[in-house]
């Protein structure tokens, strides 16, 4: 069974890295909850923005990623290169902007339970939102879609997950993203006008997250349970 998958755009990854109080908050999501005693796998690792921050001298901390080139930003050695190769179920499964670059995403969320523990587990899901966004860049990059919230809720509620929240992040990066998408056409991200949007607008952002996150953003987070069925004694 394929379950690989691939990146490209290597250069937009290396400008993310510049946007801190953006990975700031995402990672502060990811982590929230988690006790040392934890098993993480990074699904879909790139090159270690999130995994690298966890505390890999605790914690049983994983990362997925099928591009060996990308290896040798990590901190440990605890690194697959295939689900197949896993024999760990873990408290944690994240993944941020993965879920686009995979041409069949219901196998992969299937797959999945397969490493989650039966009881006080997570998946924590971080992708870009609404189609009407997909721009030059999504295309660069590989994206196969961007996910409205209802299709993303529905890839797990309709798979043996139990969504607990799924909601917009980044509200006032829609509209930065929207016009992006007419002012844009090579697909590259601009690494000042990232630093200045992380620096002063993504703040105020985050802010308005919380009045309208139900209704609109840049992209989805999304965070779900096995369903476990009980078995009659």
């Amino acid at each position: 069974m394929n379950n690989s998958f691939e990146y490209s755009g290597r250069d937009n990854l290396d400008i993310m890295s510049f946007a801190t109080k953006y990975n700031n908050t995402i990672f502060e999501w990811l982590s929230n909850n988690l006790l040392i005693e934890h098993s993480v796998l990074d699904f879909g690792a790139g090159q270690g923005e999130f995994f690298n921050r966890f505390k890999t001298d605790y914690q049983k901390t994983f990362a997925l990623e099928p591009d060996s080139s990308m290896h040798s930003y990590y901190k440990t050695n605890k690194v697959y290169d295939s689900l197949t190769d896993i024999n760990e179920k873990f408290n944690l499964i994240y993944s941020v902007n993965v879920f686009e670059h995979l041409p069949d995403d219901k196998l992969i969320v299937n797959q999945l339970k397969n490493y989650l523990k039966s009881d006080n587990s997570m998946i924590k899901i971080f992708v870009p939102a609404r189609q009407e966004l997909y721009s030059s860049m999504d295309k660069k990059v590989g994206h196969y879609r961007r996910y409205s919230k209802r299709q993303l809720k529905e890839l797990f509620s309709t798979n043996g997950y139990k969504v607990h929240s799924c909601k917009y992040f980044d509200f006032l990066g829609y509209f930065a993203a929207f016009a992006y998408k007419f002012l844009n056409s090579s697909g590259d991200i601009d690494s000042k006008g990232l630093v200045f949007y992380d620096k002063y607008i993504f703040p105020i952002s985050l802010f308005l997250d919380k009045f309208f996150s139900h209704f609109i953003g840049k992209n989805l987070i999304l965070e779900a349970s096995l369903i476990v069925e009980k078995i009659d004694e």
